[in-house]
């Protein structure tokens, strides 16, 4: 990747598409529906246009997106692609729960080496790049009148031994009871939270040390937030395999918990049986 170049001209789309989904938050929109229960809106579809469509037009690289993946994964192989959930928690764009976010990661040879994930309703901006750290600002609106700073990195400290760890988990997961059987004790706080692109940035900055989610992932849902956690060198497994998250397979990842390396280390050495037995390959 060419840093900052390429991460300024990739920015300056997310924040235009930031500006068009703010404005259309605040309306009485129109909510499709892909499948059912599936929604969709006129922001999911504008923000993909500015942002994938940017992409292929200036820099003519090939773009994944959830809003217009038309081709297979075997055809990308090994070559670089921007993956991009326009909208990530649709669902809570739609509620009005500001808890949604912008995910738009970029693979290089199959790894997830930057990534930017933005929350509109909230100018909370994120980003990563492998080799150099993570990074998190709030942005006023109009976003795209902001500059960002490509300098100021920093990568996740430990956490103490002393504090409870919260544990970011999915609304609709835990509406749908699968962490009741799930029992940690004392030693961890579950708190429901929104997009997942959201929570794992939230993770990667270290406002939270762990997220963890029982249904399968597409590439679009984690890449972003991927990228930058593993920038800042925290950790991610697929709970399935045990394994690092896997991208570009024809196969949905199953399971996600992700955090900080060591905690992470410590919780799937603790609970990998009990996570494994949990997860559900069907949404």
């Amino acid at each position: 990747m060419r840093f900052p170049e390429e991460a300024e001209l990739v920015s300056k789309l997310v924040l235009e598409a930031a500006d068009r989904i703010f404005s259309i938050y605040g309306t009485n929109f129109h909510v499709m529906e892909k499948s059912k229960g599936d929604p969709l809106t006129e922001a999911d579809l504008q923000a993909n246009e500015i942002i994938a469509g940017g992409i292929r037009k200036i820099l003519k690289d090939k773009v994944y997106s959830e809003e217009d993946s038309d081709f297979s994964h075997s055809s990308l192989g090994k070559e670089r692609v921007w993956i991009l959930d326009p909208i990530d928690g649709t669902r809570e764009f739609v509620s009005k729960n500001p808890e949604f976010a912008i995910s738009l990661g970029l693979l290089e040879e199959g790894r997830p080496v930057f990534g930017i994930v933005m929350n509109p309703a909230t100018g909370e901006f994120f980003w990563g790049l492998e080799g150099k750290g993570a990074y998190y600002t709030i942005l006023k609106p109009p976003f795209i009148e902001n500059k960002i700073d490509w300098e100021n990195t920093f990568y996740l400290p430990k956490i103490g031994s002393s504090e409870i760890p919260k544990i970011l988990v999915s609304i609709s997961e835990t509406k749908a009871g699968l962490f009741k059987k799930l029992d940690y004790g004392n030693d961890f706080v579950l708190e429901p939270k929104g997009s997942i692109a959201y929570k794992l940035a939230l993770v990667a900055v270290g406002k939270y040390p762990l997220t963890l989610s029982l249904r399968p992932k597409n590439d679009w849902d984690v890449a972003g937030g991927i990228a930058i956690l593993r920038a800042s060198l925290g950790k991610d497994l697929e709970i399935r395999s045990g394994k690092d998250y896997p991208f570009l397979t024809s196969k949905l990842g199953i399971g996600l918990l992700a955090g900080e390396s060591e905690l992470v280390t410590r919780f799937w050495e603790k609970f990998k049986t009990s996570l494994q037995g949990s997860v559900r390959d069907r949404w």
